[in-house]
């Protein structure tokens, strides 16, 4: 709903970018913290919510690897794209190696993926045998991305968990922390 056709999407962008800038004085620093403190905060939140409602309304665990493929898919095919449109001529946001689509997916990867139990029902779907969704590898590797794109810090425990659970999923997986998944 936000860019509704091609020809007036760069008018419709550059009108909310406007808006956005009269919002914060002009200032891109406060935009930019504002996007990262408040804005993917309140809107993961949300995300995590549906998902918890999604997992009581169905109560088997497997049903959260199907919702969280589910909601991967909508969040890449809808909601990064928008963010990146809306944010796109903030430059403070896409400068010194963050980026809306960077910082977006680590906040998922935090306040969404790994605020579930994700990592005991991969370790269960594995020990059965079970499919795991395609949707939920293709999340996890672009998840484990993130830290093969930037200094593997051994303290980011996120970083590890993601890449452990990559491991468990995808062979082979060359894990940049050297571990194993340790459930």
């Amino acid at each position: 709903a936000v860019v509704s056709t091609q020809s007036t999407g760069d008018l419709q962008l550059t009108e909310m970018t406007r808006s956005l800038m009269e919002l914060v004085g002009h200032d891109e620093i406060i935009l930019s913290l504002e996007y990262k403190n408040t804005l993917m905060k309140d809107g993961m939140a949300c995300l995590l919510e549906t998902l918890k409602t999604e997992k009581r309304r169905c109560g088997e665990n497997f049903d959260l690897l199907y919702n969280l493929g589910e909601l991967w898919a909508e969040f890449m095919r809808e909601i990064v794209p928008t963010l990146q449109l809306i944010f796109a001529n903030i430059k403070h946001l896409n400068a010194k190696g963050d980026s809306v689509e960077r910082i977006t997916l680590e906040q998922f990867r935090d306040a969404v993926v790994l605020q579930t139990e994700i990592e005991g029902v991969i370790q269960q779907a594995v020990e059965q045998r079970m499919e795991i969704p395609r949707s939920v590898v293709q999340m996890l590797l672009v998840l484990g991305n993130l830290v093969t794109n930037m200094n593997v810090d051994p303290k980011n425990d996120n970083q590890r968990r993601i890449c452990a659970m990559c491991s468990l999923v995808v062979k082979p997986y060359l894990n940049p922390f050297n571990t194993r998944p340790q459930y």
